[in-house]
């Protein structure tokens, strides 16, 4: 039913680059990335019922593993890092999610809260490795076997991304991703009708943090660098705020809260930078209060009622 809009949306941003200049591939490349991380954060949150706050820091663990190898070693070919990486980041997920698991809700946001300032202080303490506060950089664009600039980076990154994006749907999609909306629904009864619920919240937690620590690997290239701020609390935040404007439980709104975000950010700092985060508030409460769960569920109503099919709250 959505499969227009999607091919529209993916002709735009394929054929927008050359029409755009240097800042606008740069925001949109950013806003891929950071789509990506809300689309992880959406499984968990909005499709299990995890409401997570540590996903900044195995988006970060992914991009510091990368960032260290690219710097301390001699290995830099792409294709061997992001496995290591990937790797780091499922690992990451799994602790977190076997020490939060046995609660939920507020309590499970805590725990992961507590984790992931774990993960930001020792990139802040390990001075040796991650450089402090200053952080690491000079990272180099991939090598996948042939040079990357800017606008070939960002052609790689709209692959990627959209690669996960279809994998990712096609995972919520099956049997196992409809068992994780009924452990969000009524955890109780799914675990009466014979689901280990622990089990499976435990598998989708690592699934979204192997494509958090994806979305990380992506960004640290991207952005030549990686710093403690990039992974904290408040880089957490941002990630679930995306999912809350776009609209949780639907995937595809992490992509529309990561543009809505990161647009208005772009510009409102061009004029008024430090005000920007009472804007993102005003965002935030007019996508909770007049957006009704996110702009992406009023947008395809609009799109269901002009093809015809009526109205999707019927």
């Amino acid at each position: 039913m959505y499969i227009a809009p999607v091919i529209a949306a993916l002709l735009f941003l394929a054929i927008a680059p050359p029409f755009m200049d240097i800042a606008f591939i740069s925001l949109a490349t950013r806003i891929l990335c950071f789509g990506l991380l809300a689309m992880s954060v959406d499984i968990a949150f909005g499709y299990t019922g995890m409401w997570t706050f540590g996903h900044a820091a195995i988006f970060g663990i992914a991009a510091y593993t990368t960032a260290l190898f690219l710097i301390y070693t001699h290995i830099h070919s792409f294709w061997i890092i992001t496995p290591i990486a990937i790797l780091m980041a499922a690992v990451l997920s799994a602790i977190f999610a076997i020490i939060a698991s046995r609660s939920s809700g507020l309590y499970f946001l805590l725990i992961t809260f507590a984790l992931g300032q774990l993960v930001y202080s020792v990139a802040i303490q390990w001075k040796s490795a991650t450089h402090g506060e200053d952080g690491l950089w000079g990272i180099p664009y991939p090598q996948i076997g042939f040079p990357l600039l800017s606008v070939s980076y960002y052609y790689f990154t709209l692959i990627v991304v959209a690669v996960c994006g279809i994998v990712l749907y096609c995972f919520t999609k099956s049997p196992f991703g409809y068992s994780l909306v009924c452990i969000r629904e009524n955890e109780v009864r799914a675990r009466t009708m014979g689901y280990n619920t622990r089990f499976r919240k435990l598998i989708a937690f690592v699934i979204s943090g192997v494509f958090a620590g994806l979305a990380g690997i992506l960004y640290v290239y991207f952005n030549g660098g990686i710093v403690p701020d990039n992974i904290g609390m408040a880089a957490s935040g941002m990630a679930t705020i995306m999912v809350i404007i776009g609209g949780t439980g639907t995937l595809w709104g992490g992509f529309i809260g990561s543009a809505v975000v990161l647009v208005l950010q772009y510009y409102i700092s061009l004029v008024a930078p430090q005000r920007w985060p009472i804007f993102l508030g005003a965002i935030f409460i007019f996508a909770v209060f007049f957006a009704g769960g996110g702009i992406f569920p009023r947008l395809a109503n609009l799109w269901k009622r002009a093809v015809g099919y009526g109205n999707l709250d019927s």
